[in-house]
């Protein structure tokens, strides 16, 4: 029989040894090399949420307009009716950023997941319980599918690194989710990676050696128009804990072929707890990033299609039948 600690139920988790939910604030950077040079960077934000807690529990905090620090508006009646029209964050319903979690882990492989021919993942995954509410059945999904990358589960906290709906839009190239042993130690890392114009998605799970892993794998999805599929991904990931619990992540993820290397790209990001000031503070610098953030990618791509000339790649073609290939070009 389990104990309190090992409770066979994993939305039962104790509240007290959970991680906060944060804010993370940092710099994306994309910087090209081939065919043509191109490099950029700009500030972002991923939302902290532990889903551990979540399942738990631990609500998200509902944020508001915070109507009573202006004057003005202050000042006018149905000053507090007002601040409930004007909602900032929620998980409850829309507002300015919603954490709507039917968003995430929706395209899960499930092929392998409880197949009764490994007797040792059988041992570790459930069927997603449908009596359960919406956040524990997004810890369910993301249990099943650290399984299911990774062939083991978080026996700590699970941390997404998210992004929210923006004015009802849902829009994120890359979400993270960070898992962690009993004592905070970092032990796994899921990628849930969208390729923006076909809007299809995909998985890269990992086990991390701690705070600092390095690994590499070849390229099985195909992301951006101008990378054929044939590549090489090389991550470097660095993980650490703050005093106040909250986090400092690195993830680098360097990509070549047979060229040599072709594009560095990452994020660095550290997390502040999340609460009614810090979300207020955090959206009144950037309010609409999922809109800019979608805007700058289309930009960035037209400027490498249109000015610097960067041959477009079809759907999973390799560079040798690409118009890429250097061997193509006259002599």
């Amino acid at each position: 029989m389990p104990t309190k600690e090992q409770s066979s139920d994993p939305t039962k988790t104790k509240t007290a040894t959970l991680m906060p939910h944060q804010i993370l604030h940092g710099t994306t950077w994309h910087s090209r090399l081939l065919p043509s040079v191109h490099k950029f960077a700009y500030p972002y934000r991923y939302w902290g949420i532990n889903i551990s807690a979540l399942a738990a529990g631990q609500a998200l905090p509902e944020v508001n307009a915070a109507v009573d620090k202006s004057k003005f508006l202050k000042k006018l009646p149905f000053n507090k009716m007002l601040a409930k029209a004007l909602p900032l964050f929620s998980a409850q319903h829309k507002a300015l950023q919603q954490f709507y979690p039917d968003d995430y882990l929706q395209q899960l492989e499930q092929k392998d997941v409880g197949s009764t021919d490994d007797t040792t993942n059988e041992s570790r995954v459930n069927p997603i319980n449908d009596d359960v509410n919406p956040m524990q059945a997004l810890q369910q999904r993301l249990n099943q599918a650290f399984i299911h990358n990774t062939d083991s589960a978080p026996t700590g906290d699970m941390i997404g690194m998210m992004v929210c709906r923006n004015v009802g839009v849902y829009f994120s190239p890359v979400n993270f989710y960070l898992g962690f042993d009993k004592q905070r130690v970092p032990t796994h890392l899921l990628a849930e990676v969208s390729n923006t114009p076909w809007d299809k998605r995909h998985y890269y799970g990992f086990l991390l050696d701690g705070t600092d892993t390095e690994f590499c794998h070849d390229k099985d999805f195909h992301v951006s128009p101008f990378n054929p599929i044939d590549q090489l991904y090389r991550w470097q990931v660095k993980v650490t804990k703050q005093a106040d619990d909250c986090l400092q992540v690195r993830i680098a993820i360097n990509i070549s072929d047979v060229r040599g290397e072709v594009l560095k790209t990452g994020i660095k990001m550290t997390g502040v707890p999340m609460s009614a000031d810090t979300v207020r503070d955090s959206l009144r610098k950037n309010p609409l990033m999922n809109i800019t953030s979608l805007t700058r990618i289309y930009w960035h791509a037209l400027k490498l299609y249109a000015i610097k000339k960067v041959p477009y790649i079809n759907y999973d073609e390799k560079l040798v039948d690409s118009q890429q290939d250097d061997s193509k070009s006259p002599s």
